[in-house]
């Protein structure tokens, strides 16, 4: 089966198909133009499946010779236009296919005008919420990493009275609910 290579263009390739359908035809084959549709889908790359798949997915009634080699011809400028899109464009060495790639060498601050940070991150102006001053934040709090000194329960009591005065009372630890 005849398949169109990467470095043959796509009207090489359709004449080639259209040379082979015309010698089957000079035998007496008779070709309808569906069978040649299918022919010319099946022997491209995987690089045209999005194609195939619009052109499979059309109705039927729409789907012509002429139609599927069009379609074919401009998804064949699409693809050379993409390719010389990536190779013009400079990369970056820490981009993984991101919508906004950056080098983080030379990103600058607009806050501090240091690099290697983006205001968003930038320490300068934040306010720690436990001592009130700028520069750190508080999970950074020197006084907050030390080591702790160990915890001491205490207990305390809390009366509340309602209604009369009562000579006698009951103390309750308040978990005589969840005493079965």
């Amino acid at each position: 089966m005849l398949k169109k290579k990467k470095e043959v263009f796509m009207q090489e390739h359709l004449n080639e198909v259209n040379g082979l359908v015309n010698q089957l035809k000079l035998c007496g084959v008779k070709i309808s133009d569906m069978d040649i549709i299918v022919y010319i889908l099946m022997s491209l790359p995987p690089e045209y499946d999005s194609t195939k798949s619009a052109i499979e997915n059309q109705p039927s009634e729409h789907v012509s010779l002429q139609f599927v080699v069009s379609r074919l011809l401009d998804a064949e400028a699409l693809l050379k236009d993409r390719r010389v899109s990536e190779t013009n464009a400079p990369r970056s060495e820490l981009s993984n296919d991101v919508a906004f790639p950056t080098n983080q060498r030379t990103v600058v601050c607009f806050k501090c005008n240091k690099k290697g940070h983006t205001a968003r991150f930038c320490d300068k102006t934040v306010v720690c919420h436990h001592c009130g001053k700028l520069s750190h934040k508080k999970r950074n709090f020197r006084n907050l990493t030390r080591k702790k000194p160990p915890f001491k329960e205490e207990a305390a009591a809390v009366l509340f009275l309602v209604g009369e005065e009562v000579k006698k009372f009951i103390v309750d630890s308040g978990t005589t609910s969840h005493i079965c």
